[in-house]
């Protein structure tokens, strides 16, 4: 394409998906039980799906249907995405009607797999390990890469790389839930969410 319009091509940042949500060590529990069309999409339009968390997974696999490249697996009802086989192709962030699926780089520091709205009081009485949105994390980086947009707490990577490890990952200690919050580590992420989710 570069030698065609005669330009410089540049390189394509890579990118990886990632599943915004920490239900599986949260401990969230069915607020009622869900009869009807299987899908992720169905459930959503019920009350915001069956699980105490209506921000969070429904984990009924609408993004590893939507996958295929077979880089995203539901392991006993929550989506784990393996780093190795994902191309970033998108189809799973179209697919999840949470919009809890992101593409990030693959070198990002820190993630925030929690994407809830509620009050730090509702979090807590639905999820061990929700964003309490107390912003401490916000205040601390220097970077001024972590923010809260329409409701949810997260990190703008490209802030937040381009500032580099200098800031030593002040954010991990300001969080209340420090495990919310955390370095990026793909292979080791994967590992982690496939263990908790078999376990």
């Amino acid at each position: 394409m570069g030698a065609i319009t005669g330009k410089a091509a540049g390189a394509a940042e890579a990118l990886v998906a990632v599943v915004h949500c920490s239900r599986v060590q949260g401990g969230v529990h069915k607020k009622y039980k869900y009869t009807g069309h299987e899908t992720c999409a169905g459930a959503s339009l019920a009350f915001a799906g069956p699980m105490g968390c209506q921000y969070g997974c429904l984990g009924f696999g609408d993004c590893a249907a939507a996958c295929p490249f077979d880089a995203l697996h539901v392991v006993k009802g929550f989506p784990v995405v393996d780093p190795e086989a994902c191309v970033a192709c998108g189809n799973c962030v179209h697919a999840c009607p949470k919009e809890l699926i992101k593409l990030i780089p693959r070198n990002a520091r820190v993630i925030i797999p929690c994407s809830t709205k509620d009050s730090p009081k509702v979090t807590m009485s639905v999820c061990k390990v929700g964003c309490l949105h107390n912003r401490a994390c916000i205040r601390k980086c220097p970077a001024k890469a972590i923010s809260e947009v329409d409701g949810v707490v997260t990190v703008d990577q490209k802030k937040c790389i381009a500032y580099g490890p200098a800031c030593k990952e002040v954010c991990l200690p300001a969080c209340k839930k420090v495990h919310i919050l955390q370095p990026m580590s793909l292979e080791g992420t994967y590992k982690r969410l496939t263990e908790a989710a078999a376990a």
